[in-house]
């Protein structure tokens, strides 16, 4: 083996084992990567999926720009309104890839004071929020509570269909009145809700505990007011009291 030859075989191996070399650091480095956590003091984000190992969404961390719409069977649905508007929050996703409630938070000055609100709900299976304690804060008129509701027992994407049909229409008496017969019809009960008991402060300043029957209607009002008189009155279906404690005097 002549000289020449003898030092191209010393480089063919010098220029192997630095290859194999890098790829194993490369290798090992990559290992550790994958099978260590991340710590970060600090991050920037404006949204974070946590997801299952499938791929399939369970909560969002997000501003109020990349809150997402709500999700019924694997279909967005942009018909948020409320609370939800303009807020940044945390929704949370059920096994079948449905919204299942959230917590979500807004608060902005205005031309004339300022409007805020806080949002916590739990959704009932197949359908919107059934409990919620929320805060609303309009120019200084604030109500806050507790609220249960009753959903109908049927899924509430039908309705969610029909309505985001209308709700592309120009506004206008065509749109309001397809809205209306919308709620009218049995589809629309999809979308009711009916509101069962409140427990919280209202924007008069009193303090309340109201039921209402299964329509909604309240029938029972527990009220301190602003000045600190406590009333009980009893009322029927068309809202006027029937009995009321204490008496007038």
């Amino acid at each position: 083996m002549d000289n020449d030859t003898a030092r191209e075989l010393r480089r063919v191996r010098a220029v192997l084992l630095t290859s194999a070399t890098l790829l194993g650091v490369i290798t090992l480095a990559a290992f550790r990567q994958s099978s260590q956590k991340q710590r970060f003091t600090e991050i920037d984000v404006e949204r974070i999926n946590v997801i299952e190992k499938d791929g399939k969404l369970r909560l969002t961390i997000s501003n109020a720009a990349r809150l997402p719409d709500p999700i019924l069977g694997g279909k967005s649905y942009p018909l948020r309104g409320g609370t939800g508007a303009g807020s940044a929050g945390l929704i949370f996703f059920n096994d079948e890839g449905n919204e299942s409630g959230g917590l979500a938070y807004a608060g902005r000055q205005t031309a004339t004071g300022h409007r805020a609100n806080g949002h916590l709900t739990f959704d009932q299976f197949d359908q919107d929020e059934t409990i919620a304690l929320s805060y609303s804060d309009v120019e200084g008129r604030r109500r806050m509570g507790l609220s249960i509701a009753d959903r109908a027992n049927v899924p509430i994407q039908p309705f969610a269909e029909s309505a985001l049909v209308i709700m592309r229409l120009p506004d206008g008496p065509e749109k309001t009145r397809r809205l209306q017969q919308l709620r009218d019809s049995p589809v629309g009960e999809g979308g009711k809700s009916m509101m069962r008991v409140f427990v919280g402060r209202t924007p008069e300043r009193s303090a309340l505990v109201q039921l209402s029957d299964p329509t909604g209607r309240p029938r029972v009002r527990l009220t301190v007011d602003s000045l600190g008189a406590a009333a009980l009155e009893f009322l029927d279906a068309a809202g006027r009291p029937t009995h009321r404690y204490p008496g007038a005097r």
